[in-house]
């Protein structure tokens, strides 16, 4: 009997542990994303401008994002992949990344790289070089 109550418990923990709160969802679209979004890490603040024609600025200043941005870049979905072309910036060794985009239940973004050889890149977009996304951005109203 106490070998059905135990096995019994744990198939209750192991529906409950699969009925918590949903994951993010991921973007695959320039809808789900387009608008302008502010990292909230400590540094310098970045902000990226993701415009539905498929292209994003990035700049320090919230003035200058669109028409004088630091960096310029093409972006594009496959899937939930967002592959990112750099035209301006510095990134030239290596202009492409792709990424995942998760929105975050709180409203905010969150990148998870899934292949980049720019470290500037990797590090203002998810905090550092490796898979686990460190930084959020919020959107600008």
């Amino acid at each position: 009997m106490k070998k059905v109550t135990i096995t019994l418990m744990a198939i209750g923990l192991f529906v409950l542990a699969g009925c918590g709160t949903p994951g993010p969802r991921l973007a695959s679209s320039a809808e789900d994303i387009a608008g302008m979004w502010l990292r909230t890490a400590r540094g310098a603040p970045l902000y990226i401008l993701f415009l539905e024609d498929g292209t994003m600025h990035e700049s320090t200043n919230p003035e200058l994002v669109e028409d004088r941005p630091w960096i310029k870049a093409e972006f594009w979905f496959e899937g939930t992949q967002l592959f990112i072309e750099e035209s301006l910036g510095p990134c030239d060794e290596n202009p492409t990344g792709i990424y995942e985009i998760h929105l975050l239940a709180n409203g905010n973004l969150k990148f998870v790289v899934i292949e980049d050889e720019c470290r500037i890149r990797a590090t203002a977009y998810h905090g550092r070089g490796d898979t686990e996304g460190l930084v959020e951005f919020e959107p600008v109203p």
